[in-house]
């Protein structure tokens, strides 16, 4: 029964800092496409203009 706590509270030790580090990450790329996405569409747009 202790063996079975102790490996509990190990896992729990593990996976709770790898979950929060695991949402960090994705919402740092998350935030990454967006920019690129956001200056694609800018190209886009420079592209789509009529030269002057």
């Amino acid at each position: 029964m202790m063996q079975a706590m102790i490996t509990t509270v190990a896992g729990l030790i593990i996976g709770i800092p790898a979950y929060v580090g695991y949402n960090l990450l994705v919402a740092r790329v998350t935030k990454v496409v967006q920019k690129m996405e956001s200056r694609s569409i800018e190209f886009m747009d420079l592209l789509d203009s009529p030269a002057k």
